[in-house]
């Protein structure tokens, strides 16, 4: 089946229940999920190691011939080409489908995007009036939070922790990656409450994932410009105030604000390297960056919507 995400066309042999499907024909990326009882080889060197804020092992990653291999530990393997096009996913035993399209869609295909010589952001994003406005920061800063707080206001989402980027012209333009967004029970409850299509995002995880209509209205299909980037700070201080913060940033803090959310696959490749701060110096001077502090309190959500669309006036 072909469906269309991140501005690729994904050939996968299983169901991907969130993803809109392709009408062309040609594709970018195949996927496979072989059986749970074969395995890759362990390399001996990995070049990159993430761990979880509580020190337990998330993903590793190491070179091997003709690609590279990327292990989310006790969940799965996955082997990406060297080119980016074809993916073998070997789940463990037992993982359930829901957890291995959440690692295959928000975590692998983001790295993929890089490999293939494409640019994204670790950002959540919505359309307005003015653009595209996107929000980054740590994980846990609330970007989610505040997108999913302006969708339920009527604005159309554009993406969730993925947001693709290409270049036209003199503007940077958002690519759409499918309509799901991912929340925190707690943040989903507040926001949506029973309303809308929830499930699960992984069995591993609190999140849950709120589909979004497939229409105009509340979805973006079409790439649009990016206007706007906000970049979500938490500080102690903040947690004694209930004021809003949004400053500008300078061309330098705005790189190393973009440089910091940009996703990344092979950090041992300097050509990539080089390529990647190369395209974000141009999004740096393109669009408008801004650091936003709030405290995290549901009770403020409101008050940071209108805080942030008082902001964008400046756009008109």
């Amino acid at each position: 089946m072909l469906y269309q995400l991140y501005g690729l066309v994904i050939d996968h042999d299983a169901q991907l229940s969130e993803v809109l499907s392709a009408s062309q024909t040609h594709v970018d990326v195949r996927v496979q999920k072989i059986s749970p009882h074969k395995s890759f080889p362990s390399p001996s060197d990995w070049f990159m190691n993430w761990t979880l804020p509580g020190g337990e092992k998330w993903l590793s990653c190491a070179k091997m011939d003709g690609g590279y291999l990327l292990r989310f530990d006790e969940l799965a393997d996955f082997s990406i080409d060297h080119n980016g096009a074809e993916i073998i996913c070997v789940p463990r035993p037992g993982i359930p489908e829901d957890t291995i399209q959440h690692l295959l869609l928000d975590q692998v295909l983001p790295l993929v995007v890089n490999l293939r010589g494409g640019e994204a952001l670790h950002a959540s994003a919505v359309l307005t009036s003015h653009g595209v406005v996107a929000f980054a920061g740590p994980a846990g800063s609330g970007k989610s939070t505040v997108a999913g707080s302006l969708v339920k206001e009527g604005f159309p989402f554009v993406s969730d922790d993925c947001l693709t980027l290409s270049r036209k012209g003199l503007d940077i333009y958002a690519i759409p990656a499918y309509p799901g967004l991912r929340l925190w029970d707690d943040a989903q409850e507040h926001l949506f409450g029973e309303n809308g299509k929830i499930k699960s995002v992984a069995h591993y995880t609190r999140k849950l994932r709120v589909d979004i209509e497939e229409k105009p209205e509340s979805y973006s299909t079409e790439p649009k410009p990016l206007r706007r980037l906000y970049d979500i700070v938490h500080s102690p201080e903040m947690d004694e105030r209930s004021d809003i913060v949004i400053e500008k940033l300078s061309a330098r803090d705005s790189f190393m604000a973009l440089v910091r959310c940009a996703f990344r696959l092979d950090i041992t490749d300097r050509q990539m390297l080089t390529r990647q701060f190369k395209f974000l110096k141009r999004v740096a001077s393109a669009v408008s960056v801004r650091r936003l502090s709030f405290r995290k309190d549901f009770q403020l959500l409101s008050a940071v919507r209108e805080a942030i669309l008082h902001d964008l006036k400046d756009l008109e």
